[in-house]
C-alpha cells in the first residue's frame, strides 16, 4: 500500500490531470443552443452562427460535446432568441457567420466528468490535430481519450481507449509519414499488488490498433511508463521510459522499436552505478539533433562534499548516434539552480536551450528558467523571468513548452499568476536573455499546457478551463503576437489515407497487448552490430538444377546493395543489384561450370555478407 500511495503522489507530479482537483472557479452562467441555417446563398451547406457581444467585443467560442455530431455555441443567458436562431431585438447583440472573424477557441467536454489534457499535442499529416485527454471524477476512475480535429479545432471524431484489465495513461503521440499514429504511456491499476508497465501502441490511419507492446518493469521497480516518443532519422521509434524505483536503481531508459512493433534494444542512462549520489531521476523530453539525442528532466543531487542532503536539480543527458551516453549534467550543481527542466530545443548547431522552473518547491519564489548547454555537455549559463517582470502581484511563473518564433525570439507556453499554487495558463514572447517582449494570461485555465507549432507558423495550445463543476478541454490558436488567429476557410480533405469514414467510438486494447521481457532485449551496441551485416544463405546447396535461391537478412538497414559471385579463381561471374528491403533472389545457374563459387553482398561499396555455393 505504501508503494501505491507513493506512486499516486508521483503521478500527480507527472500527469497533468492531477492538479485539477485543487481549485474552484465561479464562471458566468451560460447556456447552449444550436443555431443552424441550411438555406443560404451557397446552396445546402450548413452555416453555424455564433453570438457577438457588443459589450465586451468578444465572439464566444465553440463548445463541443464529445461523441455528438452537433456543434453548440455558448452565450449569456439574457440574449434573445427566436425559433432557435439569434435575433437582434434590443441592439445590444448581433450575430456573425462562423467563417468571419471567429476567434480560434474550442471547448471540449464530457458529461459529468472532468476532462484534462493528456499527451503532447501534435499536428497530423492532413493539418488536423491529434489531442489526447483524460476524463475522470477521481484518480481511480480515469478514462483515456483521443480526439481528431480539423484545422480549426472542430472535432472530426473522438475515441475512448480502453483495456478491460488495466487503466491506461497516454503521455505522448507521434505520427509517421504513412499516417500511422503511435501513442506512448503506461498501463496500471491501483490495489495492494500495484503494478504498471510502459506501453506503446500503433494505430493505422483509420485509428485501428495494429500492435501494442508493454515492457515489464525491473525487479527494483513497481511502476513504469513512457513519457516521450519520437521517430528518429533511421525511422525507428525511440521511447523515453521512466521506471519508479525511489532512486534505488536505474530509472531513465531509452527503448527502440521498429515501426512494425519489433523490439530492438533497451539501455539505461544516468545509471545508479555511475551516479550513486543521484536520486529520483526522471526524463521529461527527448529530442534528436545533429546525430545525437538529448533528454531534459530532473533529479535530486547533492552539493559536492555533502552527499547527505540532496536538492531538486534540472537534468540534461547527451547521447551519441550509437546511443552511448556522452554526458550527464545535473544543471549547475555548484550554484543554487534548484528546479526542473520541462523541455529542450536546439537554438543552433551546437547549443541547446532548456526551459522549466527554478525553485520549483519554494512556493511563491518559483520562476521561469532558461538553461543553456552545448551538445558537448558544457554548461554556458542560464537566465530567468522574474515574477516582477510580469507584474507586482505575480508569485509564480514557469515554462512548460518552447518553440522558435524567429531568429531571436521564442514563444513559451507557461503558467503564471498571483497564487503560490495553481495558476492560469499563458504565454511569453522572450529572447535567450529572458527579456519579456509580450505576455498573455488565459483566465480560469490551469494545468500544464501542451503546445504545437503548426504548418502556418502559428501555435495551438491545449489547456483546460473550469465551467460549472467540471473542467473542459480548452484549445486555442494564436500567432506570434499572442493574438487569436482567424479561422481557416479553405476546404481540406481529412484522413485521406483511410479508405473509409472514421467513426467515434471505443478502441479496445484488451486483446492487443504483447508483453516483451526486458531480459530478452539486446543493448544498442549489440543490436547495431547485428544489423551492420547482411547474413546470406543459398539453397539448394549443392545445386544441380537450373535455379539457385539466395536469401538475405537486414537489407532494410542498408543501401546501394550489390550481389556479386566469384568463381574459384576469384573471377567475377555475375553481378546483380539488390534493393533495400529485398529478401531473396533466384539465379539460373544451369549453364554455369561445376565448381565452388563465392557469394558476396556489398553495401555502399563494403562487403557485409558472404556464403559459398557448390554447383554440380
Amino acid at each position: 500500500m505504501k508503494k501505491t500511495l507513493f506512486f499516486a503522489i508521483k503521478l500527480i507530479l507527472i500527469c497533468p490531470f492531477g492538479v485539477l482537483l485543487s481549485q474552484n472557479y465561479a464562471p458566468s452562467p451560460v447556456e447552449s443552443v444550436l443555431w443552424n441555417e441550411t438555406t443560404n446563398s451557397q446552396g445546402n451547406q450548413d452555416i453555424y452562427y455564433y453570438p457577438f457581444d457588443s459589450n465586451d467585443s468578444e465572439v464566444k467560442p465553440i463548445d463541443y460535446v464529445t461523441s455528438e455530431t452537433i456543434i453548440m455555441a455558448t452565450y449569456a443567458n439574457n440574449r434573445n432568441t427566436a425559433g432557435g436562431l439569434p435575433t437582434i431585438l434590443d441592439g445590444s447583440s448581433k450575430v456573425i457567420p462562423y467563417s468571419r472573424n471567429q476567434r480560434w477557441e474550442v471547448f471540449i467536454s464530457q458529461a459529468n466528468m472532468n476532462l484534462s489534457p493528456q499527451g503532447r499535442l501534435i499536428e497530423s499529416y492532413d493539418k488536423g490535430l491529434v489531442v489526447g485527454a483524460a476524463s475522470f471524477t477521481n484518480l481511480s476512475n480515469v478514462k483515456q481519450w483521443s480526439f481528431k480535429t480539423d484545422i480549426n479545432g472542430q472535432i472530426l471524431y473522438d475515441n475512448m481507449i480502453n483495456h478491460n484489465n488495466y487503466g491506461l495513461g497516454i503521455w505522448a503521440f507521434t505520427q509517421d509519414s504513412d499516417g500511422n499514429l503511435y501513442a506512448a504511456g503506461g498501463i496500471f491499476f491501483f490495489d495492494n499488488t500495484y503494478i504498471g508497465m510502459p506501453l506503446i501502441t500503433k494505430f493505422n490511419p483509420c485509428g485501428e490498433p495494429v500492435w501494442c507492446r508493454a515492457l515489464p518493469v525491473t525487479p527494483q521497480s513497481y511502476q513504469g511508463t513512457v513519457l516521450d516518443i519520437i521517430i528518429n532519422s533511421n525511422n525507428d521509434l525511440i521511447a523515453l521510459v521512466y521506471q519508479s524505483t525511489g532512486g534505488a536503481a536505474d530509472e531513465i531508459y531509452l527503448a527502440a522499436f521498429n515501426l512494425d512493433g519489433k523490439e530492438l534494444w533497451i539501455r539505461p542512462y544516468a545509471k545508479k552505478s555511475d551516479y550513486p549520489l543521484m536520486l529520483n531521476r526522471i526524463g521529461r523530453k527527448l529530442i534528436e539533433h545533429r546525430n545525437g539525442y538529448y533528454i531534459a528532466g530532473y533529479c535530486y543531487y547533492p552539493f559536492p562534499g555533502n552527499p547527505i542532503h540532496v536538492f531538486l536539480r534540472p537534468l540534461f543527458i547527451g547521447i551519441n548516434s550509437d546511443f552511448k551516453e556522452k554526458w550527464v549534467k545535473p544543471f549547475y550543481a555548484l550554484d543554487s539552480v534548484f528546479g526542473i527542466a520541462e523541455t529542450i530545443i536546439p537554438i543552433n548547431d551546437s547549443v541547446l536551450m532548456g526551459g522549466g522552473i527554478r525553485r520549483a518547491t519554494f512556493g511563491e519564489d518559483a520562476n521561469s528558467l532558461l538553461m543553456f548547454i552545448t551538445t558537448d555537455g558544457n554548461e554556458i549559463g542560464y537566465s530567468q523571468i522574474r515574477n516582477y517582470q510580469i507584474g507586482s502581484e505575480i508569485k509564480v511563473n514557469y515554462i512548460s513548452e518552447l518553440e522558435r518564433v524567429n531568429d531571436s525570439l521564442f514563444i513559451a507556453a507557461s503558467v503564471f499568476g498571483t497564487h503560490p499554487g495553481v495558476n492560469p495558463v499563458g504565454e511569453f514572447i522572450i529572447d535567450t536573455s529572458c527579456n519579456l517582449y509580450n505576455f498573455q494570461s488565459r483566465p480560469n485555465t490551469e494545468t500544464k499546457p501542451s503546445m504545437v507549432k503548426t504548418y502556418d507558423n502559428n501555435f495551438v495550445i491545449n489547456a483546460n478551463i473550469k465551467v460549472g463543476n467540471y473542467f473542459k478541454l480548452y484549445l486555442y490558436k494564436i500567432d506570434s503576437n499572442l493574438e487569436s488567429v482567424p479561422l481557416d476557410t479553405t476546404q481540406y480533405v481529412y484522413d485521406s489515407l483511410c479508405p473509409h469514414t472514421i467513426q467515434s467510438g471505443t478502441i479496445d486494447l484488451t486483446d492487443c497487448l504483447v508483453i516483451q521481457s526486458i531480459d530478452e532485449l539486446p543493448s544498442p551496441d549489440e543490436y547495431y552490430e547485428s544489423i551492420r551485416w547482411i547474413p546470406v544463405k543459398a539453397y539448394p546447396n549443392p545445386v544441380s538444377g537450373q535455379e539457385l535461391t539466395i536469401e538475405f537478412e537486414n537489407t532494410q538497414h542498408h543501401s546501394n546493395i550489390e550481389l556479386r559471385l566469384y568463381d574459384a579463381f576469384g573471377k567475377e561471374v555475375h553481378r546483380r543489384r539488390i534493393y533495400t528491403g529485398q529478401q531473396d533472389i533466384s539465379l539460373d545457374v544451369g549453364h554455369w561450370p561445376p565448381g565452388l563459387y563465392l557469394v558476396v553482398v556489398y553495401s555502399n561499396g563494403g562487403a557485409v555478407g558472404q556464403c559459398k555455393v557448390v554447383v554440380e
